[in-house]
């Protein structure tokens, strides 16, 4: 989806500010690496560049409108503030007061969505937000996220009808940070053997 310097330029911007990092793991069973997507909101110059990169990708697309989940609202409002884009939001649950919409913003039937996030955590919340801008009376095209952590995550939502993509894999990660020698060959062994015993073969 992206070519390779794009690629590398946003793992080498992720793993400087502290968003990949990898702690000492305790045992084979413990997870290997740490990815604080949240740490994004603060970094404006990280926002700007996936937006960018993100963008490069959705532009391809026919939508009217941009939605993020209210778990990533900065990342969606940053490509609607670059682009000029209009932009709505998908709520967690509906609010007690007002007019208790699942779906903020201004908008209309049969619009397209094109969504954007950071990764799929889980699968079956990130459906049930798809499923509340089709029950809203939009279309949504796609789902664009950050980074995929494999573990099944995009497959699953593939599965159900949606196309969904990432800008970068956790293979691309390991591969780069091993490259610039960010992580070492213990700590690349140490992942193998991590995803190995969650028999999980698709990553590096």
């Amino acid at each position: 989806m992206l070519d390779i310097k794009s690629k590398q330029k946003l793992i080498d911007l992720l793993a400087s500010f502290g968003v990949i990092s990898f702690p000492k793991a305790k045992d084979s069973n413990s997870l290997p690496y740490e990815l604080k997507l949240q740490y994004l909101t603060s970094q404006p110059k990280i926002l700007h560049f996936t937006a960018k990169l993100l963008w490069s990708v959705i532009k391809k697309e026919t939508f009217d409108l941009i939605a993020g989940p209210y778990t990533d609202i900065p990342l969606a409002t940053t490509l609607s503030l670059e682009y000029n884009w209009p932009m709505i939001f998908i709520r967690g649950a509906r609010k007690d007061h007002g007019m208790g919409k699942l779906i903020e913003g201004n908008y209309s039937v049969d619009q397209k969505v094109v969504v954007v996030d950071e990764e799929v955590r889980d699968p079956s919340d990130t459906l049930q937000l798809l499923g509340r801008l089709e029950g809203s009376g939009l279309t949504v095209v796609g789902l664009y996220v950050l980074v995929d952590q494999g573990f099944g995550m995009l497959e699953t939502i593939q599965s159900k009808g949606f196309k969904c993509e990432a800008l970068i894999s956790l293979n691309d990660i390991f591969v780069r940070l091993f490259e610039t020698k960010k992580i070492s060959p213990d700590q690349l062994n140490q992942a193998i053997k991590y995803f190995e015993n969650k028999k999980i073969t698709a990553y590096i």
